[in-house]
């Protein structure tokens, strides 16, 4: 069944308009050298959004390629000068920001989020949202998951309606685990981006290429369901995994070492980390710091009159070096650790 779809490229003075459609897959290219050619062009594939140049000689070369399959639109963009972009409440959509090169600092609602390659940003779909500076040499891959499809999809994972917005974690390592495989997905995809005939254009593809990118996502994330997530796996973990797991959860503060965790497991040292890899996607304990720092922010989230400092905290559960603490914690929540004791 034969089918083609052309492309666009809007150049200055060019008026904006979708240029190619075969069932749910639509490819449109654009590029501008003036704020207002820019600002439309991303409203109509992504977000409406104030667009404003942080360089008095901006020099802007924006360049903007998407892609659109069902509920997921994936995007390639640069600016070619240095932006900011205030979206306000993205109201229907979750997005991912993977910069490809420079880097993006962002406001999400209270918090504060630094991307950069390897270090991406979800932004969520309630809650303003804004990108205070977006680096000159800053490019990167946009993925946009309309709010009702990744609701739904989560949904048939879980089992229960998922009624309330999910909140993700600011910012995703994707340099290992199973954030790293995700990013693999969206390379693979995103060089089809660049070909007349790939597979992102056939629409028979669109359906089962949006289910993978939004299920491979929630399960790749940090998020409030993912220990929902987590149970449905948990059958299928070899039982040495499941010892040393139960052993964290239950004391993350005792100072375990690896050697520790195998003996509790009952394996070797090198089965246990296989095990953890395999089925966890970190070494063993790599997942006893994310339980560490899960606790500490629980303590330091809370609304009363007890909490502790932020050193107490850290000390309690584990952390002997303040200054990695705050660094890992940063990365994972995309605040300091003071500014959440301080209420954001």
């Amino acid at each position: 069944m034969g089918f083609y779809i052309k492309k666009m490229v809007v150049m200055q003075d060019t008026p904006l308009k979708t240029v190619g459609k075969v069932g749910p897959c639509r490819v449109i290219q654009h590029s501008a050298s003036h704020l207002d050619e820019a600002r439309v062009a991303l409203a109509e594939n992504f977000y409406p959004h104030h667009l404003e140049a942080l360089a008095t000689d901006s020099g802007l070369n924006m360049s903007l390629k998407t892609v659109q399959l069902g509920g997921v639109t994936l995007g390639r963009l640069a600016y070619g000068t240095e932006v900011s972009l205030d979206f306000g409440e993205l109201s229907n959509a979750y997005h991912i920001s993977i910069p490809l090169s420079g880097r993006v600092e962002a406001v999400v609602g209270r918090q504060v989020s630094v991307s950069m390659p390897g270090l991406a940003s979800v932004y969520l779909p309630v809650g303003p949202t804004k990108i205070s500076r977006w680096s000159a040499d800053c490019a990167q891959y946009g993925v946009k998951i309309d709010r009702e499809y990744l609701e739904a999809e989560l949904t048939t994972l879980v089992g229960h309606p998922v009624r309330t917005p999910v909140k993700f974690d600011p910012l995703v390592d994707l340099t290992r685990g199973p954030a790293e495989s995700w990013l693999s997905l969206i390379l693979t995809l995103a060089a089809d981006l660049d070909r007349e005939a790939g597979v992102l254009y056939d629409p028979l593809m669109s359906s089962s290429l949006a289910q993978a990118v939004t299920t491979g996502f929630l399960l790749a994330s940090g998020h409030d369901h993912q220990e929902s997530l987590q149970e449905l796996r948990r059958p299928v973990r070899p039982r040495i995994v499941k010892r040393a797991v139960d052993a964290i959860h239950a004391s993350p503060e005792k100072p375990f070492t690896v050697n520790d965790l195998a003996e509790v497991a009952g394996a070797s040292v090198r089965s246990l980390q296989d095990g953890f890899q395999q089925h966890l996607g970190v070494p063993p304990m790599t997942y006893l710091r994310s339980v560490r720092l899960e606790r500490v922010h629980e303590e330091l989230s809370r609304n009363d009159a007890d909490k502790p400092t932020v050193a107490d905290a850290a000390h309690r559960w584990g952390f002997g070096h303040l200054g990695r603490f705050a660094a890992e914690y940063r990365r994972r929540y995309g605040e300091t650790p003071s500014r959440t004791l301080n209420g954001g």
